[in-house]
């Protein structure tokens, strides 16, 4: 028997979440809500999913196995909290939520009533990124020293509306947590816990922010994470830029891994050599996710990782769960208190 979803959010949830269980077998989607006027509605008659709600609370107290959650972050724990409590397994959107406190209360929620929760970190599962924490694993750049993330748009200095819940701090806005998350989580895979952090965040665009904010979150900030193992991470981002560009490097006593986009190509340099090697995720990996290289073939394997958590009753080791969500927001909150207070932060305070 599929496991029966019902997806909350109806922008990125349309565009990702319903495509991606209806691709995968493992699932039916047989419910959708929507706020917005008649959305949930022409949505599910377009797609043929049976039900459709224009509140989220009634889908969630529907008959469903699982409720993903694709709204904007100030929603995610109420409708998080209230899904574990009708005994629902609950997948969460980055960003994961707004604050450190609401992220320990729906973690301690889905052990409690022992379902899953799982973050939507699928960064991890690309193929390249995949085959990186192989080679990291492996020793392939020796003992690692410094992690550095760059990721630099123009998205919001352009008037869209759409961008409305990422300007609203109080909310849990912020590209650091809907974007630099992924890089966070990444680093906390590799290279495991955080004990400093320090920043500064700023908002820099020129567009008019939308009425009514009351504080508004960043557009461009620099974090630094000092990671018990010694590794320091230097991650930045700007949502203000005419020059676009993503990248990771990994720097270790033995070499570098040098990644362009989310994944999209990544090479290896050994210490003293002259040119990099280009790397070539293993055709397995390529497989599973039907040769997409982002995140479209990333989630389809997050979604297959998560059937197997619910209907086998063990958690795969790869699987980003509430918990890994919970140490990410510990560093965005801790990167925010480094920025307002003009300190070094450490993570034990969080």
């Amino acid at each position: 028997m599929p496991i029966r979803v019902g997806v909350i959010g109806l922008d990125y949830g349309a565009q990702v979440h319903v495509p991606a269980f209806k691709e995968n077998p493992r699932y039916e989607v047989t419910a959708v809500a929507s706020r917005a006027a008649g959305r949930a509605e022409a949505f599910a008659r377009e797609q043929g999913i049976a039900r459709w709600y224009a509140d989220p609370r009634q889908l969630i107290h529907s008959d469903l196995d699982l409720v993903s959650i694709a709204t904007p972050p100030a929603t995610h724990s109420g409708y998080a909290v209230m899904a574990l409590a009708n005994r629902r397994h609950v997948l969460s959107e980055i960003a994961f939520m707004p604050s450190a406190a609401d992220a320990r209360v729906v973690t301690e929620s889905a052990e409690r009533v022992k379902r899953v929760g799982a973050a939507a970190f699928v960064l991890r599962y690309t193929p390249l990124l995949r085959h990186i924490t192989d080679l990291l694993k492996a020793g392939a750049i020796g003992r690692p020293r410094l992690m550095t993330f760059d990721f630099f748009s123009n998205f919001l200095d352009l008037p869209d509306d759409n961008n409305r819940w990422i300007w609203d701090a109080d909310n849990g806005g912020g590209v650091l947590a809907g974007y630099t998350a992924h890089a966070l989580d990444l680093g906390q895979r590799w290279f495991g816990p955080v004990r400093e952090v320090e920043a500064t965040l700023s908002t820099l665009t020129s567009v008019s922010l939308p009425a009514g904010l009351k504080n508004a979150a960043d557009d461009t900030g620099a974090v630094t994470l000092l990671f018990q193992a010694g590794v320091v991470g230097l991650f930045r981002h700007s949502a203000v830029t005419a020059l676009p560009r993503t990248q990771i490097e990994l720097h270790g006593t033995e070499g570098s891994l040098l990644i362009t986009g989310f994944g999209d190509e990544a090479a290896l340099l050994r210490m003293g050599a002259e040119a990099p090697e280009t790397l070539f995720p293993p055709v397995p990996y390529l497989e599973e996710t039907r040769g997409h290289s982002g995140l479209a073939g990333a989630f389809g394997i997050f979604l297959e990782q998560l059937a197997q958590a619910i209907t086998e009753h063990s958690l795969p080791p790869d699987l980003p769960t509430f918990a890994d969500g919970l140490q990410v927001t510990r560093l965005i909150e801790a990167a925010r208190l480094a920025s307002r207070e003009k300190r070094r932060v450490a993570l034990s305070e969080i």
